[in-house]
């Protein structure tokens, strides 16, 4: 599975228009960026409760904008949670790889 899905992407351009995506994902992105610095900076309270959090909001707006990897492990995080399966270090580590990723991605896709 790649980290974006370009049909999802000109889906979205289609029904909120062309000119309006560059608006919305510098929105997403500047979310993804805000994640990852908090899982980075190593300052959370409770990573596992922040993880759980951001995994929620992430199911939609990573499938709204086609970021099918950042929306399968938000949805499997947020499936342990709701198990009551506590997200561990090794986990945080995982997201942000994937957000760092998914960030890069996008970056260079409008680039070109």
């Amino acid at each position: 599975m790649s980290l974006l899905n370009q049909n999802k992407i000109n889906e979205l351009a289609g029904e909120i228009g062309e000119e309006n995506v560059p608006v919305l994902l510098d929105i997403f992105l500047g979310e993804l960026a805000g994640y990852n610095e908090q899982l980075s900076s190593g300052q959370l309270e409770d990573t596992s409760q922040y993880l759980a959090e951001i995994s929620h909001a992430l199911k939609s707006s990573a499938a709204s904008f086609g970021a099918d990897q950042l929306c399968e492990l938000a949805v499997s995080f947020d499936s342990r949670v709701k198990q009551k399966v506590l997200l561990t270090d090794i986990d945080s580590s995982e997201m942000q790889n994937l957000l760092n990723q998914t960030f890069v991605e996008y970056q260079n896709l409008f680039k070109s």
